[in-house]
């Protein structure tokens, strides 16, 4: 170093750096207070940013259940349109050429006579296998005429 004021060069070889631990502790302190400080103030705005992440998604949940509600709303108005009988009949004899069933017109289920064995004999035993074993007996008895198509003409 040089001491202009006398023009003099002026060496510190005799002067050594030690190291003061008391300030090196509390440069350490410092630093890890406002590293804490900072991770806190970090921590802090993350919390925040999420909360306001959970609230646009909470409305965006809202809006999608809105829109949902309403489309079933529109389907169940639509399948009870699709539903009316009105419609079905109007369909059924524009669309497809259908005519109402006359009285005459009852179609029964057709069963051949089968003899029945010892493994059909439970089967057999039920009420309503008796009822259809009956019923078809009945219609064995009784002459019932065809059924006539009107699109086609061809009995049945």
């Amino acid at each position: 170093m040089t001491d202009w004021a006398e023009g003099i060069e002026t060496r510190n070889y005799g002067i050594r750096s030690e190291i003061d631990t008391s300030m090196l502790s509390e440069l350490v302190r410092t630093i890890i207070a406002l590293a804490m400080v900072a991770g806190a103030l970090l921590f802090y705005s993350w919390v925040q940013s999420q909360m306001v992440n959970t609230g646009y998604e909470s409305q965006n949940l809202f809006n999608q259940e809105e829109l949902l509600l309403r489309t079933q709303k529109s389907l169940i108005l639509e399948e009870e349109t699709l539903r009316n009988p009105e419609r079905i009949d109007t369909i059924a004899r524009n669309d497809l050429g259908m005519i109402p069933l006359h009285p005459n017109q009852l179609v029964l289920p057709q069963f051949e006579d089968v003899e029945f064995g010892d493994a059909n004999a439970l089967a057999m035993a039920d009420s309503e296998a008796m009822d259809l074993r009956k019923a078809a007996q009945l219609r064995a008895s009784i002459a019932i005429p065809p059924i006539v198509h009107p699109g086609n003409g061809r009995k049945d």
